[in-house]
């Protein structure tokens, strides 16, 4: 291979210190304090004092937390039973339970995927927005929802590569201690026309009951602001 078709190696920053056990040690300690082990994201004024005493430059600090908190902050948050939410947050033991037995309600163990209006109903009554919403069922369907799945199957003496019967599934109804929690609200569905309010719904087309109806003009009023009674005007037209 030739000279000029090597890759070019990237230069070290030079101005960039160099990631010691000490300087790691104090982040580890920044990110597992009682303080910040809730919410390991430090604020800008936060990464200015870690600079202070690691030697680290902003960029540095920026990118070890969030190579790490997957490495560091989880398996902490884990061995404390806590439920870690990488998007920023954690969530509270009050609405993990809630979607715990929501997914493994005997209402929803067989499809554990909430609908648009099951995912308003669930946001309005834990607290959690869309995303954080998504992000935990995403991750727990497998943490959880199949873990289960496979201990149902155990205790009903059938096959890894087979399937529930109707008959275990009215077995586990009749004995889950998960139960669908009850919503706080009820959430009103969402509209069906997004762009036209039912308070403000276009009148029908006549030609959808009647094709030999004539086709009325697209302006519904006349030129003096009054209603024009289409459905008169064509009824007439065809008498005549």
């Amino acid at each position: 291979m030739s000279s000029a078709s090597k890759p070019k190696r990237k230069k070290p920053d030079p101005s960039a210190a160099k990631l010691t056990p000490e300087a790691t040690q104090h982040l580890k300690d920044w990110m597992l304090s009682p303080e910040h082990l809730d919410h390991p994201y430090p604020t800008e004024e936060d990464k200015t004092e870690l600079m202070g005493l690691t030697g680290l430059s902003r960029k540095q600090i920026t990118c070890w937390f969030s190579n790490n908190r997957k490495r560091f902050w989880k398996p902490k948050m884990d061995e404390l039973g806590r439920e870690a939410n990488l998007m920023g947050n954690t969530l509270s033991d009050h609405t993990v339970d809630y979607l715990k037995n929501w997914m493994l309600s005997p209402e929803h163990i067989q499809n554990p995927y909430p609908t648009p209006q099951e995912k308003l109903q669930i946001m309005a009554d834990t607290g959690i927005d869309k995303k954080q919403l998504i992000c935990w069922f995403s991750n727990n369907r497998k943490r959880i929802w199949k873990v289960k799945i496979q201990e149902l199957k155990e205790l009903y003496g059938v096959s890894a590569d087979a399937n529930l019967s109707d008959e275990h599934w009215e077995m586990y109804s009749r004995t889950s201690s998960n139960v669908a929690p009850t919503p706080f609200a009820a959430v009103p569905p969402p509209p069906v026309h997004d762009e036209f309010p039912a308070a403000h719904m276009p009148p029908p087309d006549l030609h959808d009951a009647d094709p030999t109806l004539p086709v009325p003009p697209p302006d519904l009023h006349d030129m003096d602001g009054a209603i024009v009674d289409y459905a008169a005007i064509a009824a007439a037209e065809v008498v005549e």
